[in-house]
């Protein structure tokens, strides 16, 4: 059973890396991610998971846990299992800001502890994508074409809407009618809020004026109402509306989702509120990466009632 077990886990992290590389070999021999870029995601990885250490929320227990494997798209998708394609959006020019800096020698936190720096800028609220960003979203297209989607989720951020406009644009009408398959717009996968201006979303009917296929009703208020100049959202509050959002998942009738968001988001989502078989799943995304998972809920209530059996 160990060398099974084993022999599963190994053919897992195989089809993860071979997915993957595809994927990560076109973005590079495009030349669609600097050695800058590149480093930045090396330490803003180091950071963030030092962040998730400190605040003691690496093994939250809940009364829902939730599993995520490598999706197989050659196998059914068993009842109750949700398939999710997670994509950070291409470089945004707050990202490019931020490389800059460390291009120069000046050292960047981008857990909000920096009390200046280049995500707190004011030029950068609710950055659109530099062109590099736009064309990492554009070598999504031949993959997601592919791809049964019948649910596209994204953060309300400039950054990840238009990386979901350009990664799936035969998913929506751009005409008058409605589109191929629901948009919706919610908050709970925006990017962790508050003290970096590069993660304060714009007014809602700005949002709309500019992308008017998307549903924004789970957008409660007019304006960025999480947001705030002084305090930066704890991780556990991050790993909630995560784990949150999940749930919401659940319910839905689609068994195919892209979810469009960000590297913060999907770092803490992934290490905190998920548990990932393999765990190189939860590793940090570098812009315009595309994963593919498949979801699994198993309920503390039927848990303890097998393990009694």
């Amino acid at each position: 059973e160990l060398h099974a077990e084993s022999a599963l886990r190994w053919s897992s992290l195989f089809l993860l890396l071979l997915v993957n590389l595809v994927i990560i070999q076109e973005l590079l021999a495009m030349e669609l991610h600097a050695e800058s870029a590149l480093r930045t995601a090396k330490i803003e990885g180091a950071q963030h998971l030092a962040e998730l250490k400190e605040q003691g929320v690496l093994n939250i227990k809940r009364p829902v846990t939730i599993h995520a494997n490598v999706w197989d798209c050659k196998k059914e998708i068993p009842n109750g299992c949700k398939v999710v394609h997670f994509i950070r959006h291409g470089q945004g020019f707050h990202n490019l800001l931020g490389d800059l800096y460390r291009d120069f020698g000046v050292e960047v936190d981008s857990t909000g502890a920096d009390d200046c720096g280049p995500y707190r800028r004011p030029e950068i609220v609710d950055p659109p994508l530099t062109a590099i960003g736009r064309d990492q979203a554009k070598v999504l297209q031949p993959v997601t074409a592919k791809l049964n989607i019948d649910l596209v989720v994204v953060s309300p951020l400039c950054r990840a809407v238009q990386t979901a406009n350009l990664a799936m644009p035969h998913l929506r009408n751009r005409g008058e009618g409605a589109s191929v398959v629901p948009w919706i717009a919610r908050e709970d996968v925006a990017e962790a809020s508050g003290k970096n201006l590069c993660d304060k979303r714009r007014d809602k009917a700005d949002i709309q004026d500019d992308f008017p296929h998307l549903d924004l009703s789970d957008l409660v208020s007019e304006e960025d109402a999480r947001w705030s100049a002084d305090a930066r959202e704890t991780a556990k509050s991050v790993s909630d509306r995560g784990h949150a959002f999940l749930l919401w998942l659940r319910t839905r009738p689609e068994s195919q989702i892209t979810v469009v968001t960000h590297s913060a988001w999907l770092f803490t989502l992934l290490q905190t509120a998920v548990i990932c078989d393999p765990p190189e799943l939860a590793n940090w995304f570098l812009t315009g990466e595309l994963r593919s998972v498949i979801l699994s809920y198993e309920d503390d209530k039927k848990r303890k009632a097998d393990t009694s059996l």
